[in-house]
């Protein structure tokens, strides 16, 4: 790539358009990076984004250990049946983060909001339920150092791409209570969102001018989701579920610069409940990731939790485990972490605030990551 010297208006902003659609096509197909400056998650980077969690603060302080079974997470559409009023809840979180790569260590921090949910009963045996959670998280900065040969000349620059956004799950579910001991849900899901792109090439050599160039990456896909649980006995219930999403697609100013597979995902959980004070559960899921990215890894991914005291109020702990989709190594990167929380329920019933901490460890090749994050979570039922 050319750059104009001082006064070359024309070709500065012709040289910004490019760099700008460039830019949306490499973070689509992992393009690697020299060096971090800013963002959600390391990992991220390398592929289309990092994978949201799907978990109320309750669900994500067992580890996610109790997602496939809490209505106010959006990992399955079954789990719906347990709203038995309106409801609402939405989660909050808070993350600071270190990242190493290659002995650097860099601090950073962000905030997010990744859940919502919204249902309520429309008989005896059917809710409906809806809302919002993070599919991908798609913020970060990187910067790389180069020398180009422009006229002969050979120029030291530097390009740094910061990029703002995530694409977002919007669901539309319905679960349906079969018999006392089977309930079925199924789910339909609209990917959607966008980032803010910024390009900028800085030239060692003052003589030439500096190229900015901004633009708006839009995202669109589809999903469709299934699930069930089994209760197979007043304290023992099975969950399982499978999901299929489409490709996601990546527009600039109305025009599609790239498209990506999307992963099919399958898992399935058991929740043992000895007493009306003490709950366990687990879960293992899969998705095949191979087909988004040249580096894409399938994931296997683990959770185990427990809630002492009463459902939903109680103090909850747990640990979870796997692996992450993409990295710049051949072998998927790994992640574990450990959670805890509590919640407080409060105006007789109708509402419920919960705290949770989760410190998350996550390594690949030559990179590592260690990750604080506090999470609120307020629920409501009017």
């Amino acid at each position: 790539m050319t750059g104009g010297r001082a006064g070359g208006r024309t070709g500065g902003q012709a040289g910004g358009r490019a760099i700008a659609s460039f830019v949306a096509v490499v973070l689509l197909t992992a393009g690697p990076a020299a060096r971090l400056s800013a963002q959600d998650s390391q990992f991220g980077i390398r592929g289309l984004g990092t994978p949201g969690k799907w978990e109320s603060v309750r669900a994500r302080s067992t580890g996610g250990a109790f997602a496939p079974f809490d209505p106010f997470s959006s990992l399955t559409d079954a789990a719906l049946i347990d709203m038995r009023r309106m409801s609402g809840s939405v989660t909050g979180a808070l993350s600071r983060r270190t990242v190493d790569i290659g002995g650097t260590e860099t601090p950073l921090r962000g905030t997010r909001f990744p859940v919502f949910v919204i249902g309520g009963p429309i008989g005896r045996r059917l809710v409906v339920g809806g809302g919002f959670s993070t599919y991908l998280d798609r913020t970060y900065g990187i910067s790389t150092s180069d020398t180009i040969v422009v006229r002969g000349d050979t120029i030291p620059v530097t390009d740094a791409v910061t990029s703002d956004g995530a694409v977002s799950d919007l669901r539309v579910a319905l679960a349906a209570r079969v018999n006392r001991w089977l309930t079925v849900g199924g789910g339909f899901h609209l990917l959607t969102g966008s980032t803010r792109v910024v390009a900028t090439r800085e030239f060692g050599d003052t003589s030439y001018r500096n190229t900015t160039a901004r633009d708006q990456v839009s995202y669109e896909g589809e999903a469709a989701s299934v699930s069930a649980l089994l209760d197979l006995t007043s304290g023992l219930r099975v969950s399982g579920w499978f999901r299929a999403d489409s490709k996601l697609r990546a527009d600039i100013r109305g025009k599609t610069v790239a498209e990506n597979d999307l992963p099919n995902s399958y898992g399935t959980a058991l929740l043992w409940r000895p007493g009306a004070q003490f709950a366990l559960a687990g879960s293992a899921t899969w998705r095949d990731w191979t087909a988004s990215a040249p580096n894409g890894h399938n994931t296997f991914n683990w959770t185990a939790g427990a809630e002492l005291g009463s459902p939903g109020t109680g103090f909850r702990l747990g640990a979870r485990g796997g692996q992450m989709p993409f990295g710049a190594g051949p072998e998927a990167p790994t992640e574990f972490g450990v959670s805890a929380g509590l919640g407080k329920q409060f105006s007789g019933g109708r509402g419920r605030i919960d705290f949770g901490v989760e410190r998350l460890e996550r390594k690949g090749s030559g990179l590592s990551e260690h990750v604080w994050t506090f999470l609120l979570g307020l629920t409501v039922r009017p």
